[in-house]
């Protein structure tokens, strides 16, 4: 018999497979990263096809079977439409999917993560700014155990209040910066993924106004 738990999920990425079936990577609250089928989801009148698409807050009943994991059911928590609706926002959105895609792998489970992802997309629906994405990154590596640590004397004041802030997403991407000092906060973002990945990244970088 299959294993069924119920969860939060973020969307990804979905695409269509075969001939009527939605494949979707999810992060959920209770089990980290998580690739799963819909089957049928392309149906007319299934009840999954209209909520499994990128970046919505879903609450999903997972099947766990010896061959991977079913979508049984989804629910919309949070739609996130002014992301599907405007460029800069889903732009931005996907180049945080393709960074959690990158360094999350399958059922490694971390709440702090998932919490975090949630509130970027919350704020990238809501209106966003231009430190938002770098700001998610910033607290992901921290996450991560990737954040290197940053020495009194290595940054102007204001510089090193942001780099070494534990306030949430939402508060810390509108700390006061000067433009110069916003410019050196994303050089230092723009090092540490050169650091960390071996490939440019494919989602358009984004200046959020």
């Amino acid at each position: 018999m299959s294993r069924v738990r119920t969860t939060e999920a973020l969307v990804l990425k979905a695409y269509d497979t075969g001939d009527a079936d939605r494949f979707c990577i999810l992060l959920t609250e209770s089990d980290g990263r998580v690739t799963a089928v819909a089957k049928g989801a392309r149906k007319a009148g299934s009840r999954l096809g209209g909520s499994l698409q990128s970046f919505r807050h879903l609450r999903v009943d997972l099947a766990e079977h010896s061959s991977g994991f079913y979508l049984q059911s989804a629910q919309c928590i949070a739609s996130f439409d002014h992301i599907r609706t405007d460029l800069p926002r889903f732009l931005l959105a996907s180049r945080a999917a393709e960074l959690l895609l990158h360094f999350l792998h399958d059922t490694e489970t971390q709440s702090s993560i998932f919490m975090l992802a949630r509130e970027f997309f919350e704020e990238c629906d809501r209106e966003g700014n231009d430190l938002l994405f770098a700001t998610f990154q910033m607290i992901l590596f921290r996450e991560l155990g990737l954040l290197q640590s940053f020495k009194d004397d290595d940054y102007a004041p204001d510089v090193h209040a942001y780099l070494t802030s534990c306030a949430p997403l939402s508060e810390r991407s509108i700390l006061p910066l000067s433009a110069e000092d916003r410019r050196i906060v994303q050089k230092i973002c723009d090092t540490l993924l050169q650091d960390h990945l071996s490939f440019p990244m494919r989602s358009a970088k984004v200046v959020m106004v």
